[in-house]
Order: structure tokens, then C-alpha cells, then sequence
């Protein structure tokens, strides 16, 4: 259960409250920064962009954000914006994706994705693809994978139309489509809450913390292509079936957390009445949401989950190492969670991380990932870890850009 009320709980919610007020105003924080780039260029990176490029821009946005925290707060945004702009001072070509870097949950691929679509006019789904595919390779997987996962984020941007974009998702090959879905639903859900304002659905304020603020350029509608619900703590994924409704959970963690003032006891209470069907998904949620959103060792994440159903904890701290994984690709930081995760936790723990990281994780490093697991789970591992994002279809890595 959660901490008891008093003095101390009251400080804490402030200081949550806080924290999602902040949240609420990334997005229109980075979009004033990138309207002043002359004068207001955080960290000097959009300066670095034009003058080296965006590899070197990326290298310098790192940097400042060890010693930064409003630059490290910003940092998914902030790359989502160097990729947008790269694109934009390229003359629209899309290439510049071979310098983007895992950092910053990959903010990068997104931008250069979302603006290829826009620069575009149209959304060519296959021509899509075959950028994605030329993004990486067997041995480079990640790369691949949040492209494809800017591709939701983008196509979603262009056509404005959430059903429409989860049908062009599943006209990609079977091993895209769930990540396109993801995105679709995060860029979704992103813009719902940023239309909505600060206190939707909650007396407290509040993505990607976990979640990111929605990307509407110019001359966007206005209007949101997905709307939630106040009244009801399960919007908007509660009205998706599958194949779709997976992806849409993955972000309802988010909705709930800013619901109940980013207590995560609180939150895992609400899922506690989900749907039956989605319980496991909202606890999985949870758990990535807080820890993308919070950034804490590994004691304060588990202790988080714990304040849930025993049944269903082990499914926060999957969530939680999923999130571990997006973030290291090495796989390094989420096998070090579920190796200090309790006994019940660790099985549902590891085939989370290594189910992720078979879609991140580069050769040699998939190779000996599941070696370094604690004895007993190292067969779940390989059993997850599976072939890369390329292993419905084969090897594509050779297909050309359109």
C-alpha cells in the first residue's frame, strides 16, 4: 500500500503536482525554443546542428544534459526537434536518419520520421518501409524498430485520422506493425492531453517521461485525432479491441498517472478495475510510464510496483523493464533490475526485457545477452529474446531508400 496521509504525503503531492505542471509545458517549452533558435538555443545544439550536423548536435545535447537537468527533462523533445530540423536543412531528405542515435528514447528517429512524412505531402507506406529497412540492418535492429515506430508518430501527424493510420500500420510487413501501432497511439494520446490542458481528467496536472507532448506543426487542425474521456479513467483505450488494444495500454499508464497526481500506489489501484482483460497491461503501463518518467535506481522502481496486487506486480516491473530496455539497448540496465527484482517478479521480468531488446539489442551484444542472466531464467531469455524485427520476412537491410 501506499505511504499514510499526512505532512509528508501533503509535500509529496505538491511536489507531484509540481512535476506534472512542468510535463504539461514541455512541449510548448520546445516549441518556443525551436521558434528562437537564435537566441534561445538550449545547449547550443541547433547551432551545432547547422554548423556539423546532426550526429554532433546529438553528441552535444548528451553532454549537456549530464549537466543539465532542465536540458536532460527536455532531452526526448529536444532530439525529436534536431531530427525535425536535420530533415528541414536537408532539403527533405530523409538519409539524415543514419546519424541518429538510440539517446533520449530515440527521439531522433521519431522527428526525422514524422517530418519526412510531412515534407512529403503524402503518406507512401511502402516507400516508408523501405526507409525504415535501409535505417538498419540483422545486426542493427534498433535503428529499424523506432523508425518504424516514428512512422505511427508521423503518418498519425499527416492524415490526422487515428483509424485510418492503424490501417496503413497494418498494411507494413507483420513484424512493423505493432510498433507503428505504438506510436500512432503515443502521438495519439500525446496530443489528446497537450489539446486538453493541464488539469483533463484530474485536480492535479500533468509522456513519454515516459511520454512526450503532442507534435502538431503548422497549419494542423486543431482539433485532436483522439478524444478522452474525464469521466472515465480507462479512456481512451478502453473502447480498442485487438489487434489494436496492446499498444493503446502500453500509454494508458500515462492518462491514469496524471489522473491521480503521479502516485503510483494510486494509479495501480485504478488498473485494479480495468477491464479484466487489460489489468496485467495497466500494471505493465504503470511501470514504464514511472520509470521513463521519473528516471530512479532500481530499489525506488520495485517498491513502486509493490504497491500493487501481488498477482499483478510482476507485470509492473515488466513494464518497468521494458522501459529499461528502450533506453539501453545493451539490455545491461533492465537484466540488472530483474535480477534485483523478488522471485515471484524475475520470470515475467526477464521475458519482458528480452522480448524488447530482440528489437533493439545489436549483434555481437544479442548473442551473449542471455549468458549474462541469473541462473534459472536464462532459457526464458532465449526463448523471448527470439530473431530481430526482420525474422517474418528474412533479411531486407539491402532495400534502398524510396
Amino acid at each position: 500500500m501506499s505511504p499514510a496521509p499526512g505532512r509528508t504525503g501533503r509535500r509529496r503531492r505538491l511536489l507531484l503536482g509540481l512535476i506534472a505542471l512542468l510535463l504539461v509545458a514541455d512541449a510548448a517549452l520546445v516549441g518556443a525554443l525551436m521558434s528562437r533558435r537564435t537566441s534561445r538555443d538550449p545547449a547550443g545544439v541547433f547551432g551545432v546542428l547547422r554548423r556539423h550536423g546532426l550526429a554532433a548536435a546529438l553528441d552535444t545535447l548528451e553532454s549537456a544534459a549530464r549537466e543539465d537537468t532542465v536540458v536532460l527533462r527536455q532531452g526526448h523533445q529536444l532530439a525529436h526537434a534536431l531530427g525535425r530540423e536535420a530533415v528541414r536543412l536537408s532539403g527533405g531528405d530523409a538519409s539524415v536518419i543514419g546519424q541518429c542515435t538510440p539517446v533520449f528514447a530515440s527521439g531522433c528517429y521519431h522527428g526525422v520520421v514524422e517530418a519526412f512524412v510531412r515534407t512529403r505531402g503524402r503518406v507512401d507506406m511502402a516507400g516508408l518501409e523501405r526507409l525504415c529497412v535501409a535505417a538498419g540492418s540483422d545486426e542493427r535492429p534498433g535503428p529499424v524498430s523506432e523508425c518504424v515506430h516514428g512512422l505511427g508518430h508521423g503518418v498519425l501527424g499527416a492524415v490526422r485520422d487515428l483509424d485510418a493510420t492503424l490501417r496503413l500500420c497494418d498494411g507494413l510487413r507483420p513484424a512493423f506493425q505493432d510498433p507503428c501501432h505504438s506510436g500512432s497511439f503515443m502521438e495519439a494520446i500525446s496530443s489528446a492531453l497537450s489539446a486538453a490542458g493541464p488539469d483533463a481528467g484530474s485536480t492535479h496536472a500533468g509522456h513519454h517521461g515516459a511520454m512526450h507532448g503532442g507534435h502538431r506543426g503548422p497549419g494542423a487542425a486543431s482539433a485532436p485525432p483522439l478524444a478522452i474521456d474525464p469521466a472515465d479513467a480507462y479512456s481512451p483505450c478502453d473502447r480498442f479491441g485487438d489487434p489494436y488494444a496492446s499498444a493503446c495500454w502500453l500509454f494508458q499508464g500515462f492518462v491514469i498517472l496524471r489522473r491521480v497526481g503521479f502516485d503510483a500506489g494510486d494509479a495501480l489501484r485504478v488498473c485494479d478495475g480495468a477491464p479484466a482483460a487489460r489489468v496485467a497491461g495497466c500494471y505493465e503501463s504503470i511501470g514504464h510510464q514511472v520509470t521513463g518518467l521519473f528516471q530512479r535506481d532500481d530499489a525506488w522502481i520495485l517498491a513502486q510496483c509493490a504497491y500493487g496486487r501481488t498477482d499483478f506486480a510482476a507485470d509492473c516491473a515488466g513494464g518497468a523493464a521494458r522501459a529499461l530496455a528502450q533506453i539501453d539497448w545493451s539490455g545491461a540496465r533492465a537484466l540488472r533490475l530483474c535480477a534485483a527484482s523478488p522471485a515471484a517478479w524475475k520470470e515475467t521480468c526477464y521475458r519482458t526485457a528480452a522480448a524488447v531488446l530482440g528489437t533493439l539489442a545489436p549483434e555481437p551484444r544479442r548473442g551473449v545477452l542471455c549468458g549474462e542472466v541469473e541462473p534459472g531464467y536464462a532459457e526464458t531469455c532465449r526463448r523471448a529474446l527470439g530473431g530481430t524485427i526482420f525474422a517474418d520476412t528474412g533479411r531486407h537491410s539491402s532495400v534502398g531508400e524510396p
